[in-house]
């Protein structure tokens, strides 16, 4: 059995200072490379029997449940401000800051000639990351960062959607890592063209249209 991490951060640059996104950035870059030597070297396991796989399928699960310094997603579980454990950032002009991302864990079995690859999606909140000035405190300001999780989850439900569409083949490593490079610089894109057209939510009308949509969308995702 062969098993494999994938995950990235998403900062909202916006609302984090420099040196924590310097930080942040050697984090990821360290992950990245420990990953991808693991992934690198997982290619050597059962090299024979993968040349003899004529049907790669994919199973998918969404991780629940929390961590100490984590949240994953659960639309039954909303955000709260108490989530939001770092110290507000004295010299940002925002309100708050809700520190999100996602990634996914995966294991490849063999029954015959086919490769059944389980992969478990993950999308977090990380609670030490999150912040929010004590006198923003409200059920609107929440509502927006509560938005930019769903967001998240949207981005890696679209994640999922195009891998199930994709035929995989022997390489699959590389084309679900592709994708979920793609989805990633789709899911800041998304949270970028969220926050500028509501103004990180000082625009009312805005936010309500993003409301909408974003219900619209998330209504609109597969089972």
């Amino acid at each position: 059995m062969r098993n494999y991490i994938y995950s990235f951060f998403n900062e909202e640059t916006r609302l984090i200072e420099s040196s924590l996104r310097i930080l942040l950035g050697a984090v990821v870059g360290f992950l990245l490379l420990l990953c991808t030597s693991f992934i690198a070297l997982s290619q050597t396991v059962n090299t024979k029997k993968e040349r003899s796989v004529s049907y790669y399928k994919l199973s998918f699960e969404n991780r629940t449940g929390d961590l100490t310094d984590t949240l994953f997603y659960n639309p039954q579980r909303l955000l709260v401000w108490s989530d939001f454990k770092a110290a507000p950032r004295a010299t940002s002009s925002y309100s708050a800051a809700a520190f999100t991302g996602f990634g996914y864990t995966g294991k490849i079995r063999y029954s015959n000639d086919t490769a059944i690859i389980a992969i478990r999606l993950e999308v977090y909140f990380i609670k030490p990351f999150s912040w929010v000035h004590e006198n923003s405190k409200n059920n609107y300001a929440l509502a927006h960062e509560q938005r930019h999780f769903d967001i998240t989850y949207l981005i890696t439900e679209r994640f999922k959607q195009r891998l199930l569409e994709t035929d995989l083949d022997a390489d699959y490593d590389s084309i679900i890592q592709y994708q979920y490079i793609q989805a990633y610089r789709e899911m800041n894109r998304l949270q970028e063209k969220y926050d500028n057209e509501t103004r990180h939510g000082l625009i009312e009308s805005e936010q309500e249209r993003w409301e909408r949509q974003v219900k619209a969308w998330l209504d609109g995702i597969k089972d």
